[in-house]
Formats: C-alpha cells, sequence, structure tokens
C-alpha cells in the first residue's frame, strides 16, 4: 500500500496521507512520497492541490513507534528529506488547500500549516505535540504558526501542547472555514476549483505577492507588485478574460486597469 494516493480532479491534485493504521503518522517515506507527488512546473493541467488524510486523522505527525534513531540523523533526516518537502511544497506556484479531516498533530499540523488556506471538519484537531516528547518543533511550525495566529497564541499552543478545536482554530484565523465532516472533501475540491477558474497567473502571483510582503518595505511592494501586472498582464487568459468582460459592460471605464 502507497504512503500516499494521488487523484487528479480535473485541475485539481488530491493527495491524501494514506497510513491510517498508523493515523497517517509521518515517515520518511511518506514525506518523500508527498514530495514526488507535488505537481512539476510542465504538469501545466494542474492548477491547484488538495492535501488530506485518510480518516481517521490528517496526520498524527511523528511515528513514534518507528525504530529510535540517533539525533544527529535524525537532523540529517529533517534537512535532506522533511525540510526540502516542506519549502516545495510553501513555495509550490499553485494554491495549496489542506482538507483537516481530523487529528493534525505534530509535523501533521506543520503541513496543514504549509498550506495557503485550511478548510477543517469538525472532527479537526490540532496540537504540536513535540514538548511533550521533549522536543521543540520542526517541519515548519515556529515560521507558520506565529504568521497565522500571532506570536503569542503560537508560543502557547507551541510550548504548552494543548489541543486546539477546529472552531477555535478558526476563531484564531488558524483555518479560514470549519465544515461538517461528510462536506470536507466536497467544499475543499469547491474552493480548489474555484481558484483553478481565475484566468492567467492571478492566483499564482498573489501566492508570490503575499509571500514577499513579509519582508518587503512598502516601496518594494508596490515595485513588486508593479512587476508582477507587466507578468500577468498579457497572459493570453487574461486578455480573454478582459476581453469578456469589456462585452458585458454598458457603460463605465474600459481601460487597461483591473
Amino acid at each position: 500500500m502507497s504512503a500516499v494516493e494521488v487523484t487528479d480532479k480535473g485541475a485539481v491534485r488530491v493527495i491524501t496521507f494514506n497510513r491510517p493504521d498508523r493515523r497517517n503518522a509521518t515517515s520518511a517515506e511518506m514525506v518523500a512520497a508527498i514530495n514526488d507527488a507535488l505537481p512539476m512546473p510542465a504538469e501545466e493541467s494542474i492548477r491547484a492541490v488538495v492535501l488530506t488524510g485518510s480518516d481517521p486523522a490528517f496526520s498524527a505527525g511523528g511515528d513514534l513507534k518507528a525504530k529510535p534513531v540517533p539525533i544527529e540523523p535524525g537532523s540529517r533526516r529533517m534537512r535532506e528529506v522533511f525540510n526540502p518537502m516542506v519549502m516545495r511544497l510553501a513555495t509550490l506556484p499553485l494554491p495549496v488547500i489542506a482538507a483537516v479531516n481530523g487529528p493534525a498533530l505534530g509535523a501533521g499540523l506543520s503541513l496543514a500549516l504549509a498550506a495557503d488556506l485550511r478548510v477543517a471538519s469538525r472532527r479537526a484537531v490540532f496540537s504540536s505535540g513535540f514538548v511533550d516528547v521533549g522536543l521543540a518543533t520542526d517541519t515548519g511550525s515556529s515560521y507558520f504558526l506565529p504568521r497565522l495566529v500571532g506570536r503569542g497564541r503560537a508560543f502557547e499552543i507551541l510550548t504548552t501542547g494543548r489541543k486546539v478545536g477546529a472552531d477555535e482554530a478558526l476563531a484564531m484565523g488558524l483555518v479560514n472555514r470549519v465544515v461538517e465532516h461528510e462536506e470536507l472533501l466536497p467544499k475543499a475540491l469547491e474552493l480548489a476549483e474555484l481558484l483553478c477558474s481565475k484566468p492567467g497567473i492571478a492566483v499564482p502571483a498573489l501566492k508570490e505577492l503575499l509571500e514577499a510582503a513579509g519582508g518587503n518595505s512598502l516601496a518594494q511592494q508596490l515595485e513588486a507588485e508593479a512587476m508582477m501586472y507587466d507578468r500577468a498582464a498579457t497572459h493570453p487568459q487574461r486578455l480573454a478574460a478582459k476581453k469578456a468582460k469589456v462585452a458585458q459592460m454598458s457603460g463605465g471605464r474600459t481601460t487597461d486597469r483591473p
């Protein structure tokens, strides 16, 4: 049985963590399989990615029953296997949606955080369990979490190891939507298809701009937006969308502005 299942639904690639007997606990093999499943640039037909888990969990984090490894080989595994996958996932030039169907713990939390959007089942629970086994954190949660919920909340979640339910996660901005469990994948696909429907490179361009904004001054961000305008404006789909919109207009301005 493969550690992940990959299904293309139109322009959306669904990557399902598939170790249900281990509650989709992360292993080097599973992480490598996730990396392999992410679309390559040549796969132009794929315009969005949905990550989810085989019930009952999204991912329970590291597999504590796996054979122990010494500290240094463990850190090498982070650098050589886990970290490259997280970097590729977070910088993928496509929208990534985590459909969180159950507990997202430890590295499972990090995988959800690395996505651009999170849709949570009411069964979802978020927790960083690293502290309870004497570790700090890895797989990017110390980077992603404070950017979503603020440093204070992130510090509390990471240091106490407490569990955050779906409704609280929504209230603090950790997730974007909460839905009934049976509606999770359809709603995540609906959102992914909406993003896929936007013409040209608008959605990937926005992902790139929002990432750059964290390190840019206002002047730098304005320049980045201007440069991105030039990249996006001549895309054939953008030109077709503009033409269609102008044709629908009964009046008003028709200049080359959104």
